[in-house]
């Protein structure tokens, strides 16, 4: 991880997720009774409990043992599902911004006490987001442990089974012809919590043309002949508008949190876009 990605991560974790979760011990708050420190009720002692708990102030009141019960702390199974289609690779910029985005969760996930998954949408496992060819439709390997990429992703849920109970986090910009709330709905299903990233490059979002412009499709090749007018601008402006905030909708009534994230410097997409949402929080 480069220095100046670890300094962005370093100062955020987390938002905390919207319901319990459940997994192996950790600094999250689960569904049950554990050994952390917050104090959560009383029970009945029965033979067996851990005497170090029972409540003997109660006692002395009432001549009946209590146990102090605490909330219990999980380490959440997790997984980063990212979208390496050709559009995620557009430029330079947005490239660096998935990747920079794929290795900031999964950092934030460990540091947590969780073990992520890097997953490719409609395709397989991945180790290290520096590595991946975006865009290139990797082949997998068992000895690297590449993820298979198709060329255009015609989903975006992973090859691999998902855990239960996980928190799960795709990225993507979701410039796809088929609609995405299935997805987001099945991703969502059996899941602790979803996160929804989606990543435009600040010219999908703004763009420029100067003069007549021949627009090339990166997922299938296609071309457009597109001339400067203003009108052609403000439809694509429209179009998206509508997509952003259909997709929007879709998360929300699937219960993720979303956030509409501008490929840029890892300090500013935390602090403008992530920060604000909720989906990470400033590191105690």
């Amino acid at each position: 991880m480069r220095p100046e990605l670890e300094r962005a991560c370093l100062r955020y974790r987390l938002g905390a997720p919207a319901r319990p979760l459940a997994g192996r011990a950790g600094d999250r708050i689960g569904r049950g009774t554990g050994a952390s420190l917050e104090f959560m009720d009383f029970r009945d002692y029965v033979p067996g409990d851990d005497l170090r708990h029972v409540d003997w102030r109660s006692y002395a009141r009432t001549e009946q043992y209590k146990v102090r019960l605490f909330r219990e702390e999980v380490s959440p199974a997790a997984e980063v599902i990212a979208d390496l289609s050709p559009s995620m690779a557009v430029t330079e910029g947005k490239e660096r911004a998935l990747r920079d985005l794929v290795e900031a969760f999964a950092l934030w996930i460990a540091r947590s006490g969780g073990h992520p998954r890097r997953l490719a949408a409609g395709g397989g496992r991945f180790e290290d987001g520096e590595r991946v060819p975006i865009g290139a439709g990797v082949a997998a390997g068992a000895a690297t442990g590449a993820a298979a990429a198709p060329a255009a992703a015609s989903t975006l849920l992973p090859l691999e089974p998902l855990r239960p109970r996980s928190v799960r986090v795709l990225i993507s910009d979701f410039l796809v012809e088929h609609d995405s709330g299935p997805d987001l709905r099945r991703l969502a299903s059996g899941a602790a919590e979803l996160v929804v990233v989606q990543l435009l490059d600040p010219w999908e979002l703004q763009p420029s043309l100067d003069g007549p412009t021949a627009l090339l499709d990166c997922e299938d090749g296609g071309r457009l002949d597109v001339d400067a007018a203003p009108r052609i601008v403000a439809s694509y402006r429209e179009r998206l508008a509508r997509l952003g905030a259909s997709l929007e909708g879709a998360a929300r009534a699937a219960g993720a949190r979303f956030a509409r994230v501008t490929a840029g410097a890892p300090e500013r997409m935390f602090a403008d876009q992530l920060l604000p949402q909720g989906l990470v929080e400033p590191a105690a």
